[in-house]
C-alpha cells in the first residue's frame, strides 16, 4: 500500500465516522421529541381516543376491549428505564403497534 492508498482510507474512515455522529444526533432528537411529536401522541391521543367509531375502525377493537386487553397484559409490556432508553415506550403504545 502506498501513501495515496493510506490517505484515501483515512479520509473515507473520517467521512464515515462524521456521518455516524450526524445520524446519532438526529436519532437522539427524534427520541427526545417522541412524547409530543410521535405518531402515537398525535394520532391516537389527539384524534382516536375522543372518537370511539374511528378508534374501532383503526384498531378493529372498541376502546373498552382495548383497555380490557391492556389491563391483562400491561405487566408483560412494561419495562423499567435504563441507561440507553431513559423513557421506554409505554404499554399503551406497544399494544397499539401490536393490534394495528
Amino acid at each position: 500500500m502506498d501513501d495515496l492508498d493510506i490517505a484515501l482510507l483515512v479520509y473515507l474512515d473520517d467521512e464515515e465516522s462524521s456521518e455516524d455522529e450526524k445520524n446519532r444526533l438526529e436519532e437522539s432528537i427524534m427520541f427526545k421529541n417522541r412524547d409530543t411529536e410521535g405518531a402515537f401522541q398525535i394520532l391516537v391521543r389527539r384524534h382516536l381516543q375522543c372518537n370511539d367509531e374511528k378508534f374501532r375502525q383503526y384498531f378493529r377493537l372498541t376502546p373498552v376491549l382495548f383497555d380490557y386487553v391492556l389491563n391483562h397484559i400491561r405487566d408483560d409490556l412494561t419495562y423499567k428505564p435504563y441507561n440507553r432508553h431513559k423513557k421506554p415506550i409505554c404499554p399503551e403504545e406497544k399494544l397499539c403497534i401490536l393490534v394495528r
